[in-house]
């Protein structure tokens, strides 16, 4: 997620926010069981949109079918550098 999160960095999670939502949040997310820090957003059709910061990596929408599979650990509400 650099240049928003980098390698390293402590995060704070707000787990009472779980749901996918249409403004573009950043969230912990465990798809398909591996563990992904991502900004999702929610389309009108349904469907969540999966996108990161670094542009090395390409979004990635999650069909339909495959919703129950993503499961939202929490928002991202707060990044921190190490000092050391």
């Amino acid at each position: 997620m650099e240049p928003t999160i980098f390698s390293g960095d402590s995060l704070v999670i707000d787990k009472t926010r779980d749901t996918a939502t249409s403004d573009d949040g950043v969230y912990v997310i465990n798809y398909k069981g591996k563990l992904f820090v991502k900004r999702m957003q929610k389309q009108l059709d349904g469907l969540v949109a999966i996108t990161s910061d670094n542009k090395n990596y390409q979004p990635m929408t999650i069909p339909a079918e495959n919703l129950s599979k993503l499961k939202i650990i929490g928002r991202v509400v707060r990044s921190g550098h190490p000092m050391i």
